[in-house]
């Protein structure tokens, strides 16, 4: 019996090189294929078919078949249904940790009253939004919440007003609310500024050695705001 799959909208792929990362922002999982499997995966979008040729041989194709499905990577269909080729991410050579990065923050800003009880807002709506529903949904319903408030913000943001915007919601993030991390402050940047009719641009995307995620802003124009020089490193899987 023939057997065909596709991959959802929501399920993003990126070539790194020397691993396949996939991405879903349904449950925000991520899972990762290497090797014969990565090469297994770029063949497979191609078709939608499991019976042709590939890299893997065929007990080992259907054992990876089963688990993607069962992890919701993959859903059956009637006929076959290719689905996008893994992004080309920015291919980075395994360096065991001898490269170094810059990460880290700039030294915080001082904001008026207004922008940090604005940002104490924006980053309590945010953490609760995540604290409450299903776990397996968070990202989802973050990025559900950001794109229905940034369709509604009317101008874009000012460079000035995203940094004092970040700047705010990092002074927030000292408060005792929870864990702050970039994701939780990205999603406060956007909402604060959609609140007062301003709008950015939210990314995520993905970097190697070792594969990690990261979120954040930049302007509508496509200038990034109060990030290290680091996060030119991360492929752009999702924007809002």
């Amino acid at each position: 019996m023939k057997r065909y799959v596709t991959a959802p909208d929501h399920v993003v792929a990126c070539d790194l090189g020397h691993v396949t990362v996939l991405v879903d922002y349904h449950t925000g999982t991520v899972n990762t294929l290497i090797g014969p499997a990565a090469r297994w995966w770029a063949d497979l979008a191609i078709s939608g078919r499991t019976d042709g040729p590939t890299t893997l041989d065929d007990r080992s194709a259907g054992v990876l078949l089963d688990q993607l499905e069962s992890a919701g990577i993959l859903v059956r269909t009637s006929g076959p249904l290719p689905w996008a080729a893994p992004v080309i991410g920015q291919t980075w050579l395994p360096s065991w940790g001898t490269q170094e990065m810059t990460v880290g923050r700039p030294e915080l800003l001082p904001v008026p009253l207004r922008s940090m009880l604005q940002a104490v807002l924006a980053l309590a709506f945010i953490l609760a939004v995540l604290r409450f529903g299903r776990g397996q949904g968070r990202l989802n319903r973050v990025m559900r919440l950001l794109g229905w408030a940034s369709r509604r913000a009317a101008e874009p943001a000012e460079a000035e007003e995203a940094v004092q915007a970040i700047h705010a919601v990092r002074r927030a993030a000292l408060l005792p609310v929870g864990r702050v991390a970039c994701l939780e402050e990205s999603a406060a940047v956007t909402l604060m500024l959609a609140a007062v009719g301003r709008r950015v641009r939210w990314c995520h995307g993905v970097a190697a050695d070792p594969v990690r995620l990261h979120a954040w802003v930049v302007t509508c124009d496509g200038e990034t705001v109060v990030e290290p020089v680091g996060t030119a490193r991360f492929t752009v899987l999702r924007t809002i």
